[in-house]
């Protein structure tokens, strides 16, 4: 059985996640998971893991993808419209 401290110092190492932590606590929130942590002596760890980072970048790429694919679906439906509002003939 994890102690409190122990699940805590899991979450910060990167061997369980924050909602696992949370149901081992029973913290409400990651708010509360940082106060426990504080309380218990647990450090808080302010980087990123690897993991963490891919996960990041992964998700930053996909963003920046779909922006692009939105503003260029944009710019050629603008093309597709007169200045009057009507289609143009093609």
């Amino acid at each position: 059985m994890m102690t409190v401290h122990d699940a805590l110092d899991a979450w910060q190492n990167g061997e369980i996640t924050a909602m696992h932590a949370m149901r081992l606590t029973g913290a409400r929130d990651v708010m509360e998971l940082h106060a426990f942590a504080h309380q218990s002596g647990v450090g808080i760890r302010v980087s990123l893991l690897p993991r963490e980072e891919d996960q990041a970048r992964c998700a930053t790429d996909l963003i920046s993808r779909l922006m692009r694919e939105e503003t260029a679906e944009t710019h050629r439906h603008a093309l597709g419209r007169r200045s009057d509002g009507h289609h143009r003939e093609t």
